[in-house]
């Protein structure tokens, strides 16, 4: 099949999935400014793009899954230590009195940011109960057509909370992978809910010039922790066979915890200064190693999957 021919299956799907998901598209074009490029995707956006329309990897729906992710890590990672899950139920109403009066995280496990940190003292359990009930209310991500998030059970959790002596926040390692392999480490310090920083590094640890644009840069003197290097061999382990993820760490000193994984960072629309930054972090990403092109098909999907693969 010639190249005109390709073109024209490849971007007849595209135009189908454009208007099946117009509001997605919609807000892209807002974030960049322009449409989704799909024939073929080049750039990170339009491949985070293409896979909420196309790419349904089964295993999208384990690293959305908190609950089922954490189970995954234990078996493919025996060696990495996973936060304990205290308590689990279907309502925030249901969490015993006594564990809210325990440092702890108290998530949501079918969405991202669905979090609580309470210190044991001061607990606004009716603020607590009415978050966790606008949350647990229905699927996250769908606006945004993060398809992993769709069947992910809705359930109200308690972790146990890792933390620094004194209750500081853990250095949150946020390892970039490419082609199955560590590309380059986000180190971010702070909780959450105070003031945060962040740094890109390389996989030595060295800092790089990259910098998201939403958070403010980490003094030029701060060094990973001792734990740095822990993080990235057990990452190895955990990214093995993906084409693009995210896997998280918390790291204080020289131990390193499981955190969480993601295939949607920032819904895709991350942004960087410079296009090499940009070719940095996301330049080893190929579709061609995608679950979607990997997959064999039935009707136009497998003819779809094929031209594509021709294109790439």
């Amino acid at each position: 099949m010639g190249r005109f021919a390709d073109r024209l299956i490849v971007g007849s799907a595209t135009l189908a999935m454009l208007t099946r998901h117009w509001v997605v598209a919609f807000r892209f074009w807002q974030s960049t400014g322009r449409l989704p490029q799909l024939c073929p995707p080049l750039h990170q956006w339009d491949k985070f793009f293409w896979r909420k329309a196309f790419d349904h990897n089964p295993m999208f729906e384990i690293f959305c899954d908190k609950l089922a992710c954490k189970d995954w890590v234990r078996q493919r990672c025996p060696d990495l230590p996973v936060p304990s899950t205290l308590w689990q139920g279907e309502t925030a109403r249901d969490i015993p009195d006594e564990l809210l009066k325990e440092p702890a995280f108290i998530k949501a496990n079918n969405g991202s940011g669905y979090n609580v940190r309470i210190d044991g003292d001061t607990v606004d359990r009716r603020s607590i109960e009415a978050s966790f009930s606008q949350w647990l209310s229905r699927p996250y991500g769908q606006g945004n057509a993060e398809w992993g998030y769709k069947n992910v059970p809705r359930t109200v959790f308690l972790e146990e909370i890792i933390a620094a002596p004194g209750g500081a926040a853990p250095v949150m390692i946020e390892v970039y992978a490419a082609g199955g392999k560590p590309a380059a480490v986000l180190c971010v310090t702070g909780w959450k809910d105070e003031p945060r920083h962040a740094a890109f590094f390389d996989l030595n640890g060295d800092r790089v010039s990259a910098q998201p644009d939403d958070i403010p840069r980490l003094r030029d003197d701060w060094q990973p922790p001792s734990g740095f290097g822990k993080a990235i061999a057990f990452s190895k382990l955990l990214v093995e066979g993906t084409d693009q993820v995210r896997c998280d760490f918390m790291c204080v000193g020289g131990r390193v915890w499981f955190s969480e994984m993601t295939p949607y960072t920032l819904s895709g629309l991350e942004r960087f200064g410079s296009p090499d930054q940009e070719d940095y972090i996301y330049g080893a990403w190929d579709l061609r190693q995608s679950w979607f092109l990997q997959a064999r098909h039935r009707g136009w999907k497998q003819i779809y999957a094929s031209a594509l693969q021709r294109m790439l």
